[in-house]
C-alpha cells in the first residue's frame, strides 16, 4: 500500500500514463506542473480526485485512503490483510483528523460567507427595485 495520496498518484503515472505527467495530466485535461505539484505533495482539489477516479478508473477509496483495491471494478491484484487488528485503522484516522477538522472549519466559514453573499443579494435587488420603481414613478409624473 502506497502511504500517501501523493505516492498513488506516482504510481498511477507510471502505471497508467507510462510515467510520463504529460500525458497523465492531458488525460485529465490539467497542466503538467499541476501533476508535478502533487509528486510533491500538494494535495489535488476534489474536482482532480474526480477527475482521476473516472478518467483513470480508479477505486476512490484506494485513491484518497490507499485501502482497497486501486483498480475498477475492485478485482483483488493481491490479498487483502484480515481486519482482525483494527487499531491501526483507529491510528490511520487520527492522523487525518487535523486535516478533517481543518476542511470542516473551512466548510464552516464559507458557508457564512454564502450567508452572508446571498443577503447582500437581497438587499442589491431591494435597492434596484426601488430605484426603479423611483424612475417610473418620476417618469409618470413628467409625461403631464
Amino acid at each position: 500500500m502506497s502511504t500517501t495520496i501523493n505516492d498513488r498518484i506516482r504510481l498511477l503515472i507510471n502505471e497508467k500514463a507510462g510515467g510520463k505527467n504529460t500525458v497523465f495530466a492531458d488525460k485529465l485535461g490539467v497542466s503538467e506542473a499541476n501533476i508535478r505539484s502533487y509528486l510533491k505533495g500538494v494535495m489535488p482539489k476534489a474536482d482532480i480526485l474526480e477527475k482521476i477516479v473516472i478518467s483513470y478508473e480508479v477505486n476512490a477509496m484506494w485513491l484518497l485512503t490507499g485501502l482497497g483495491y486501486h483498480t475498477l471494478p475492485n478485482q483483488p491484484e493481491e490479498t487483502p490483510q484480515p481486519l482482525t487488528d483494527q487499531s491501526h485503522l483507529v491510528d490511520f484516522f487520527k492522523q487525518y483528523e487535523p486535516y478533517i477538522q481543518r476542511k470542516d472549519a473551512k466548510i464552516i466559514q464559507q458557508a457564512e460567507e454564502i450567508g452572508r453573499l446571498r443577503e447582500q443579494i437581497v438587499q442589491l435587488k431591494d435597492r434596484l427595485q426601488k430605484s426603479a420603481d423611483a424612475a417610473n414613478t418620476e417618469t409618470t409624473a413628467n409625461a403631464g
